[in-house]
């Protein structure tokens, strides 16, 4: 997949806000309460409930990003996703229906934390549907994350690779 659908990726998830972690010590393995974030998050936008959503990004998020209202982000998210169709088609030469997040292969793990400020990686599976007879073609997607306040204030990515069984792994 091209750079242009890699930084479309990143614009669908929200794009990034640098924050500064103090007193940061790594925690081990995955954390189900960074994880128990990101899948009320997401659940929270692939149902269109773009209230919640809202309510769970941080202030400065909400301000890097433009997005001022449920509306506005619900707009951004329906935007995003037809971008990211369009680089699928253009760059890739694929040409796609939609594409999924499978919520069940959400997993975070803490990389650190202090004074309330954590610090994290975030993978989950991306699903994307062929137009046609075509089998689904599925990436691994890694994000670097970080809360404030307990909300959501950076959401980056890290790498996507194809993992389904005609992938061959290439990351990206």
């Amino acid at each position: 997949m091209s750079r242009l659908a890699q930084y479309l990726i990143v614009t669908a998830l929200l794009c990034p806000v640098p924050t500064a972690l103090a007193a940061a010590s790594p925690p081990e393995g995955t954390d189900s309460g960074l994880t128990a974030v990101f899948v009320r998050y997401y659940s929270a936008i692939a149902k269109g409930r773009w209230g919640d959503a809202f309510q769970m990004l941080h202030k400065r998020l909400k301000e890097a990003t433009a997005v001022k209202t449920p509306e506005d982000l619900a707009r951004r998210s329906s935007r995003s996703q037809q971008d990211l169709i369009a680089a699928f088609e253009t760059y890739d030469r694929l040409e796609v229906l939609k594409t999924e997040m499978d919520l069940a292969s959400i997993k975070a793990r803490v990389t650190a934390a202090g004074d309330g400020d954590v610090a994290g990686e975030l993978s989950y599976d991306l699903v994307v549907f062929p137009k046609g007879q075509g089998s689904p073609l599925m990436y691994r997607v890694t994000m670097n994350v970080g809360l404030a306040q307990g909300q959501i204030i950076r959401i980056t990515q890290h790498t996507m690779a194809r993992i389904d069984p005609g992938g061959h792994g290439d990351a990206i």
